[in-house]
């Protein structure tokens, strides 16, 4: 969407009531104090057309109503990657072929004769207590993972024939992480050594999974050797965008961080809720490879830092546009809430 559609989409939400459901009309604390002095000294027609964009926006619900996040928390929820999806269940047959798929494209194809008797083949997310052990692992192994964990069950389960497993994975992370994608592997985490262990893959770059035989059920992760940090000649791509601390308070700061790749240039510009401009500025500070502790490793960063002390109370809206010397621009929008 460009700056201008933007603006005009804005500047309709003012002039016209919000047709809002009863629960997202209800869900906004409008009587809260933190409500009460974001919307300090407006008229009361602008306070009710506040509280309904608010209640159109989960992310900054949370943001306002909720505690303020650390700056490297603040990635997490920006980043372009799948959320874990639910887990995956099947009953399958000794007799016939089948397959059981998570809606990630996740999932095992069992074989006619690979089983005993029929069995209900699960698909989901390992235990999270291990997680520590098997990060900390993959780190000793200078191995960087480019898709979900995922567990297949029941646990324990061995095959009397091979069946074929398949992980899927993020291209773009694999970039982003210095990772050629033709070095991709399943990994098997062994629970008796606790170390993760190279299978036979196969990559699949059009359907985006890595696929591996296995005569038994664990948990599994594709990764490759990576360096932590995006290739030069990586194209732009935004992994992470996001501004902090949000809500900001008094006369304070507000950081805005970005992670798209190496850019030549980062601008930014920030609008009211009625599509006025704010603030603009293309004076970004660039980290360099930083890792913000997002979950992605060391990324090509660049970050601005807004004063509000200019600005009242009210949400606002930030387009950050990344440059690169013939590459397409690339840019990324998020809101950030200011009160006095």
């Amino acid at each position: 969407m460009s700056d201008g559609v933007r603006v005009a989409s804005l500047c309709l939400l003012f002039s016209r009531p919000l047709a809002l459901s009863a629960w997202a009309v209800e869900s906004t604390p409008m009587d809260s104090i933190t409500f009460q002095l974001l919307t300090k000294g407006m008229p009361a027609d602008l306070k009710e057309r506040y509280r309904e964009a608010i209640a159109l926006d989960p992310v900054l619900r949370a943001a306002i109503f909720g505690q303020t996040a650390a700056a490297g928390s603040y990635g997490t929820a920006a980043i372009d990657k799948p959320s874990t999806p639910p887990p995956a269940q099947a009953l399958v047959k000794k007799d016939t072929e089948s397959t059981v798929l998570r809606a990630d494209g996740s999932g095992v194809r069992v074989p006619v004769g690979a089983l005993d008797q029929d069995l209900r083949i699960t698909v989901a997310q390992p235990d999270a207590g291990d997680e520590p052990m098997r990060v900390r692992q993959a780190e000793i192994s200078k191995l960087q993972a480019v898709s979900l964990p995922v567990e297949f069950g029941p646990a324990g389960t061995k095959f009397r024939a091979p069946v074929t497993i398949s992980l899927a994975y993020d291209p773009s992370v694999a970039a982003a992480r210095g990772i050629v994608e033709t070095t991709l592997k399943v990994y098997y985490w062994n629970a008796v050594t606790s170390d993760w262990e190279a299978m036979p893959s196969v990559v699949d770059k059009i359907n985006k999974t890595v696929s591996a035989q296995t005569t038994h059920f664990s948990s599994y992760q594709t990764m490759g050797p990576g360096t932590g940090v995006a290739a030069a000649d990586v194209p732009l791509s935004f992994k992470a965008a996001y501004a902090f601390p949000n809500p900001v308070r008094g006369q304070g700061t507000v950081t805005i961080r970005v992670q798209p790749g190496l850019a030549d240039s980062v601008e930014v510009r920030v609008y009211d809720l009625s599509g006025r401009k704010v603030h603009s500025s293309s004076d970004f500070r660039s980290l360099g490879a930083f890792d913000d502790g997002n979950g992605l490793g060391q990324q090509f960063t660049y970050e601005h830092v807004w004063g509000v002390s200019g600005v009242g109370s009210g949400v606002y809206t930030f387009t950050v546009v990344a440059r690169k010397a013939g590459e397409q621009d690339i840019r990324r929008t998020g809101k950030v809430a200011v009160i006095k």
